[in-house]
């Protein structure tokens, strides 16, 4: 209690001293946000419904390099995983592949791993560097995303030439960040030029460092070395029309030394020596069109055609031993090669208009899009023993294709002080075997399905600068590839040992989310709050089926089971005390049980934040505290070798960090933060989800650490 103590009483001292300088009129002074994540511009302060926006300049001055980083203090929001491991966004207990990540208007890749975990393959196979924006959309956004926005979307945006040149026709700059969280040290360089209606930018960025560590310091931490470079090209055919495109390249290598033996058939192994290397590859290029002219139809159309190929590989080579009934030292040499590929082909089209009918005001956007992806999974291994070479080639699915098109229309409509949205989204999609009809046996076929999301919000200005709101939103995810032609064998496993088989009758999994909420923001306040409560039908999670005695396998299959629920509340607020200090507050629960009334496992204790700022233009300085409660509300669990046990439990923490940034000239600046100040021992229930209490211990966070940014400018 100490430390809690010294932070709070640190902070109120400093409060009490903005509260106590000069009062003055800032209601011009608080940042207008604009949101476009629902496809219409809209005021953070007027959208009905909960959305986080976070900016690229935030995320550079704090040294944030990972998805993990950048998301850290949201309430409702979380990132498993961290620097050199898989790295999964959550929304208010939804995870993996049930939130829409969309970049630059651009699908990005599914993650992969046992039971939706993703621990094998996640979902961080981008950059952060040429990041703008990122916008959060907390519950279900299918009547805009379509397929896999179940339970929400993160759409980012990243930097275009416009952004940098403004008036001139050159600039560059280059940065150096410093995270010690993961002793990663990241260059990045951009440079725009403009010639004649042509503008152009160029990103060029490397890292390395290591998988972050705990508290203790003594995880087996990976190696990290990567680059990424992106293109973007805009020419100004006319004042209405513009050309775009872009290019980019990713590439992230990891590397350790040491591990555990794998779970071998005839008896427990010891590891003799260790060696694993992962890659993680991504490009993408897409070329589109802007054009904005009043016509009977609309006054801005976009359209974008786009191509993603994201590969990951996996190599691990294991040197193993045990004694045998001799007490001779027999070896094994185990080699496996993983690979996960994720391709994407396709367009969209987005048309927005404004009309005032009568004494309504509308403000539409409508579109289309249409995606083809191709999955594949292999793992290969060959053991090298007494017994010679064995080979074994093994695919946990079928390679597959999806087919997806989808159509939407969103209105917003405004009279006097109400404002009413409605929107409504069809999905269609045809998911097929890619070249094979079985897999080890079980017959496959192409399996249809269509979704039809509609969405809908009422918001009410109750006062100036208050509006009251309620809304319902749909969301789906379609039956998932892995999941429907998946056979994934677990012969390995002592007692019950079982194989998962494929199902073509499932069906989308979907979910219906209520929201009601009031935000007031007169320039100097900012008070906003929302409840909320999801329901998601038809989940798919893996039911036991059978026995089959001629292999002594329990059959397990991926079924649609009686749904989850999910609610809870978060409050954010914002006070300027005058045009330098300012104070902000967050905090959020989330709270859910499926339909064996167990706790759900990705649920989050009440947590939440508070930040004094201040800010002078050139200088700007953060102390924050950070909090969560003890959280023991918590599923049970399965081991590898599928025996349940209790899940990991985790206790109340509260954190200090600190941080500042100085511009020492136009254009040189420097930015530094210290995170965790005190010290703190403490594990995040999020990095312990659904891991059984014996392993916790590895997943406390890491001590104090800094993080420090240099950018020089031409």
């Amino acid at each position: 209690m100490k430390g809690i103590s010294l932070s709070l009483s640190v902070v109120s001292s400093l409060i009490v001293s903005a509260a106590t300088a000069a009062q003055t009129d800032v209601s011009d002074d608080m940042e207008v946000i604009v949101v476009t994540a629902n496809k219409i511009e809209q005021s953070l302060s007027e959208v009905a419904g909960s959305i986080v926006v976070i900016d690229g300049e935030t995320l550079q001055k704090k040294g944030q390099t990972e998805l993990f980083d950048a998301l850290r203090n949201e309430p409702g929001v979380s990132v498993t995983g961290s620097a050199g491991t898989p790295q999964n966004i959550v929304i208010r207990g939804m995870t993996g592949n049930k939130i829409s990540i969309v970049r630059d208007g651009v699908p990005s890749s599914d993650g992969y791993g046992a039971a939706d975990l993703n621990d094998q393959v996640g979902r961080n196979s981008f950059d952060l560097s040429t990041v703008k924006s990122i916008e959060i959309v907390k519950g279900a956004s299918s009547s805009v995303y379509g397929s896999g926005a179940l339970g929400g979307a993160v759409i980012i945006h990243t930097k275009q030439p416009e952004d940098y040149l403004a008036a001139d026709n050159f600039y560059a700059d280059t940065s150096l960040t410093y995270s010690g969280i993961s002793n990663k040290l990241r260059s990045s360089t951009n440079v725009a030029f403009r010639a004649g209606d042509t503008e152009s930018l160029l990103n060029v960025s490397g890292w390395q460092g290591d998988e972050s560590q705990n508290f203790d310091g003594d995880l087996v931490a990976r190696d990290i070395k990567g680059y990424s470079s992106e293109l973007n090209i805009t020419q100004q055919l006319s004042p209405a029309l513009t050309l775009r495109a872009q290019a980019e390249y990713y590439q992230d290598k990891q590397r350790r030394n040491e591990g555990r033996a794998s779970i071998q058939n005839d008896g427990v192994w010891q590891i003799g020596a260790f060696n694993e290397q992962r890659e993680i590859r991504e490009i993408n290029g897409q070329v589109g069109v802007e054009y904005r002219a009043k016509t009977a139809w609309f006054d801005e159309l976009t359209g974008t055609l786009f191509w993603r190929s994201t590969d990951t590989d996996n190599f691990t080579n294991r040197l193993m031993n045990r004694q045998d009934q001799n007490d001779l030292t027999i070896r094994r040499r185990e080699l496996e090669t993983q690979t996960f590929s994720d391709d994407t082909f396709g367009f969209n089209s987005d048309l927005s208009l404004s009309r005032t009918l009568g004494t309504w005001s509308h403000d539409i956007a409508y579109g289309a899009d249409f995606t083809q992806r191709s999955f594949s999974r292999t793992d290969r291994d060959q053991v090298l023993d007494w017994r010679g070479v064995t080979n074994v080639a093994k695919e946990p699915f079928a390679p597959s294709d999806s087919y997806e098109a989808g159509v939407y229309f969103r209105d917003v409509m405004s009279v006097a002080r109400w404002t009413l949205t409605t929107g409504l989204r069809f999905d269609a999609r045809r998911l097929v075997p890619d070249g094979e009809d079985s897999i080890s046996g079980y017959p496959l076929e192409a399996i249809n399905s269509n979704e039809l999301s509609p969405s809908l919000s009422l918001s009410y200005a109750l006062a100036n600068h208050l509006n009251v709101y309620t809304s319902y939103n749909h969301g789906f995810r379609a039956p998932d590839y892995n999941k429907a032609y998946g056979f994934s064998l677990h012969d390995f496993v002592p007692f019950t040992p079982f194989v998962i088989v494929p199902n073509l009758a499932l069906k989308a999994e979907t979910s219906d989310a209520y929201e009601i909420g009031a935000k007031y923001d007169n320039g100097r306040v900012k008070l906003y709050w929302a409840a909320y409560y999801q329901k998601f039908n038809d989940f798919i999670d893996v039911a036991l089926i059978g026995f089959d005695q001629s292999t002594g396998l329990f059959q397990r299959q991926y079924q649609n089971i009686a749904g989850v629920s999910t609610y809870g509340s978060e409050v954010f607020g914002q006070y300027k005390f005058n045009h330098q200090w300012s104070l902000s507050a967050k905090a959020g629960y989330v709270n859910g049980k499926n339909a064996d009334d167990e706790y759900v496992r990705t649920i989050t204790p009440l947590e939440g934040n508070v930040s004094l700022n201040f800010d002078t233009g050139a200088l700007e300085s953060y102390l924050a505290i950070n909090w969560a409660s003890s959280m023991d509300r918590v599923p049970t669990c399965e081991t590898d070798l599928q025996m349940t046990v209790a899940c990991a439990a985790t206790s109340g923490w509260v954190t200090l960090d600190s941080g500042m940034s100085y511009a020492l000239s136009d254009s040189f600046s420097v930015s530094a933060n210290i995170y965790n100040l005190l010290d703190r021992h403490y594990v995040r229930y999020q990095d312990v989800a659904g891991t059984a209490a014996s392993d916790a211990h590895f997943a406390t966070e890491p001590g104090r650490y800094v993080t420090i940014n240099l950018r020089y400018t031409l």
